[in-house]
């Protein structure tokens, strides 16, 4: 192998299995590697783990590896692809330990739905009951003041009617509304 060779010689050197050229191209680059691995990331044993996992990975796998002809470039490629896959890893791994760190999820069975579909079917039911009590003109002052938020001047000049009698509906039918809810309790 000759060391002052250009990267096509050396890397076909080291493909065939010459260990001189893998510890000449591991010699060559690992400072220039170490020092873009930390323009990335500030966390020196990351970068030193990832450099480590390269050159294992392409001693173990040379016969696989294709040609360069810029080792430099290809290590560094190697590298960068190599933290950025830790990070995504390392993000997945934060995802999910987070969510472990998180109040357990219930989980609901058929049945829960079953019990749940059926409570809000009985809600329904005895809310449409209270509201059967109620007048047309207290239905609507309701809704005004409940559902659409007005207040009681609002309603009033909506309706055409005084601020008190519009005070008193809503008070008369929230009373109809208590009585006949606790009679059916």
């Amino acid at each position: 192998m000759q060391k002052d060779g250009d990267d096509v010689s050396i890397w076909g050197s080291f493909l065939a299995g010459d260990h001189q050229a893998y510890e000449y191209i591991y010699k060559q680059n690992i400072q220039k590697l170490f020092l873009y691995g930390m323009t990335l990331t500030s966390d020196e044993e990351l970068v030193k783990d990832c450099i480590h996992d390269i050159f294992i990975h392409i001693y173990k796998n040379r016969q696989n590896l294709g040609k360069t002809n810029n080792i430099r470039f290809y290590l560094i490629s190697a590298l960068k692809n190599k933290i950025l896959m830790v990070f995504r890893k390392q993000k997945t791994y934060d995802k999910f330990k987070n969510s472990l760190d998180e109040e357990p999820v219930e989980i609901n069975t058929a049945i829960d739905n079953i019990i749940s579909a059926e409570s809000e079917i009985e809600r329904k039911a005895q809310i449409d009951h209270i509201w059967s009590v109620l007048t047309t003109r207290q239905k609507k002052i309701i809704y005004y003041k409940y559902v659409e938020g007005l207040s009681i001047s609002e309603i009033a000049k909506k309706e055409n009617i005084d601020y008190h009698s519009v005070a008193n509906i809503i008070q008369r039918a929230i009373k109809k509304m208590r009585n006949f809810y606790f009679k059916s309790d």
